[in-house]
């Protein structure tokens, strides 16, 4: 106790000195305390008060201790008449003893936390004084520039410490940002898993980890429910007057951006699931109804989206899809090389659905040539100025030719000259290839839809080129060829280059060399 005194007195001291440090650094000019000064004079009046309190109870516990052990041993020599033998045979003393040493220990332990505590309190509120200090110093120092400088490079100083401070902002911002994409990252890919996953048959096992997980985290002696394995038929039951609301949920309501996040090819499996079932029952007139209802309403969502490539890519996706389905389980055997066994259990076994086959391939036809003319639309604009007048080589045609057409230099040109420069139709290639990528369109697909696009840039660009005189000289079929190379490697860095749509362009310089050589 006598220690722990010393202690608490050396703390006062130097508690005393911070509130002298701090009286000391007050602004005396308005004889005033600083609000951080009357917040840590709160402070240690507070501290002060509790270091009294903890002071009025040690006293208390020290009496109350003495008054019991007086008392004990008063009590043990009145139940043994005074004789203290006994008392020590019975061992009643000896546990008395022990008692009060285990309580002398508790407070012990008590105050050396009350004195850790006040310890880091102590710390802290250096830190604090510490910190206030610096912060005083600085404000202190920018007050005397102000007062130095004009009002303009008062404003000056102002913008500048603005920019400091929104500039630490913004990068605590990005290291937040930072950490959210990882996050958003990681849980893309355990989608990407548990969909794959999905997609090979394995929800079973997946809702027995899960039931798995849970059941960890609950108490050993609880019971413990398991799951029979069950096969699953692969079939969806629905009723006659349910048509309508499937079909304009799954189709005329199912937008890109919802679909991404699902299972690629999802609206295909399920109108499958749905042409199971009617199979299973044999129920001709319902797979007749379900089938021409999803062709149309297929029909009737691109034509009314047909300028929105997104929702045509993703309805063409579904439409080869679920042709692959209708063909694959069809029961033929020219269909069936690559199949399972439990995949040919799943065939179609009363329905012939060939004539529909061919109905669905036609639409996926459709489909594409409405997709390829809204992306042949949006590109055309761009072939003149991206691959004929676009110039990446600097000062090679600075000396125009004398039988050049003259062009309008205004500022509203200029404008659109770089909005359709090369930079934007390479923008709207990559556009392209991720709407493909993200609805999982067939890669054999993909590589003829750009080979096809290729066609039509080269096709258009040759076209302009036979009809503009001012083409026709070497600088101008350098520039040409240097931005034709940068198709060229976009084609090799999203692994196309074996798509054929290299083989368009190649016929595209050799006519480019005949032109320049006139």
């Amino acid at each position: 106790m006598q220690e722990l005194e010393n202690e608490n007195d050396k703390l006062k001291r130097e508690v005393g000195k911070l509130m002298k440090a701090i009286t000391d650094s007050t602004d005396f000019t308005q004889q005033e305390v600083s609000p951080s000064g009357k917040e840590l004079m709160d402070q240690f009046e507070a501290m002060n008060d509790e270091l009294e309190r903890r002071r009025e109870e040690c006293l208390q516990l020290r009496a109350m201790m003495a008054e019991k052990s007086i008392t004990t041993h008063a009590i043990a020599k009145e139940s043994y008449g005074g004789n203290d033998n006994i008392v020590n045979e019975d061992n009643e003393l000896a546990m008395a003893y022990r008692t009060q040493k285990e309580l002398n220990r508790l407070l012990e332990n008590q105050l050396q936390k009350t004195e850790k505590d006040s310890k880091k309190k102590e710390v802290t509120l250096k830190k604090q004084v510490k910190d206030l200090k610096e912060e005083n110093e600085k404000q202190q120092k920018i007050i005397q520039q102000n007062l130095q400088l004009g009002p303009e490079a008062k404003i000056e100083a102002t913008m500048q410490h603005e920019i400091t401070r929104l500039t630490s902002e913004n990068l605590d911002l990005r290291e937040s940002n930072d950490k959210n994409q990882d996050q958003i990252r990681k849980l893309k890919k355990m989608l990407k898993t548990y969909a794959k996953r999905l997609k090979d048959g394995e929800a079973a096992e997946i809702a027995a980890e899960m039931d798995k997980d849970d059941t960890k985290s609950s108490e050993d002696n609880v019971a413990h429910v398991k799951h029979r394995e069950r096969n699953y038929m692969g079939m969806l039951e629905y009723r006659k007057e349910d048509e309508q609301a499937l079909i304009k949920n799954l189709i005329m309501d199912l937008k890109p951006r919802v679909a991404v996040g699902l299972l690629p090819g999802l609206p295909a499996y399920v109108l499958f699931m749905c042409v199971r079932h009617t199979d299973y029952v044999n129920d001709d007139e319902k797979v007749r109804g379900l089938l021409t209802n999803t062709i149309n309403g297929i029909k009737k969502c691109v034509k009314k989206h047909h300028s929105d490539v997104e929702r045509v890519t993703l309805w063409l996706t579904n439409t080869c899809r679920l042709l692959h389905t209708l063909k694959q389980y069809s029961g033929e055997k020219a269909f069936q090389a690559d199949n399972s066994p439990r995949q040919n259990e799943h065939g179609l076994r009363n329905f012939d659905l060939s004539e529909y086959r061919q109905v669905f391939s036609d639409l996926a036809v459709w489909i594409y040539q409405t997709m390829i003319k809204q992306m042949q639309e949006s590109v055309q604009q761009m072939i003149v100025p991206a691959v004929l007048e676009h110039e990446a080589i600097a000062g090679l045609t600075a000396s125009k030719p004398s039988g050049m057409r003259g062009r309008s230099s205004s500022n509203a040109n200029e404008l659109e000259e770089k909005e359709l420069s090369l930079d934007s139709l390479m923008k709207v290639m990559n556009k392209y290839s991720q709407i493909l990528a993200q609805h999982a369109v067939d890669p054999e697909l993909v590589k003829q839809i750009f080979r096809q696009l290729y066609y039509f840039v080269a096709s258009g660009a040759l076209n302009n080129l036979l009809l503009r005189k001012d083409m026709c000289n070497w600088s101008k079929g350098m520039q040409i060829r240097y931005n034709l190379s940068h198709l060229e490697q976009w084609l090799r860095d999203n692994k196309l280059g074996e798509s054929g749509a290299l083989s368009a362009l190649t016929y595209y310089p050799a006519q480019l060399g005949q032109e320049n050589r006139c």
